[in-house]
């Protein structure tokens, strides 16, 4: 059996290093209707630390193509960013993938393009079919807690009709 921490980083790894068309290859609605091209995009610079049952570790410096027009990191490539970091360290406990359930990110501090982020995902339990990963964003440079995400998700593994219904 594969090993989940293996297989979540090259499931990650494949999302970055998904081949981007080129401006002389494809038009712009072809470049952006390819599978995973806002993925490889907010993933592409990202330098991952540990990988660890349970636990990811990685940095992240951002990149002016995900900025606002004030400089500062996207809210929607931030949440990209996390909600792919939640998956993959809910793929290093051996489960399948999920689908998102609930998701929570407070905003604390703005991030500036070029700023180095430290990012720590942990899975905080399951129950049943339900994930809940806690993930800390970190400005490296200042200290500082940017933001905070919490993202619950349940399996998406089909029901096996053959498993008694409960009586209650």
């Amino acid at each position: 059996m594969e090993d989940p921490c293996k297989r979540a980083t090259q499931w990650l790894q494949s999302l970055q290093n998904t081949a981007t068309p080129t401006p002389e290859t494809s038009s712009v609605r072809d470049r952006c209707d390819r599978p995973f091209f806002y993925a490889n995009l907010v993933l592409r610079g990202i330098q991952y630390h540990q990988i660890t049952h349970g636990r990811l570790l990685c940095t992240f410096t951002v990149p002016s193509c995900l900025s606002d027009e004030s400089g500062h990191w996207r809210a929607s490539a931030l949440m990209t960013l996390v909600d792919m970091i939640c998956v993959a360290v809910i793929m290093t406990c051996g489960l399948p993938l999920k689908a998102s359930v609930d998701y929570n990110v407070s905003y604390i501090s703005p991030v500036k393009v070029h700023d180095e982020i430290e990012i720590d995902a942990r899975v905080l339990g399951h129950n049943g079919g339900l994930s809940t990963v806690d993930v800390k964003l970190r400005n490296k440079g200042t200290g500082d807690l940017v933001a905070q995400a919490r993202q619950s998700m349940h399996n998406t593994r089909e029901v096996n009709h053959k498993t008694p219904l409960s009586k209650i």
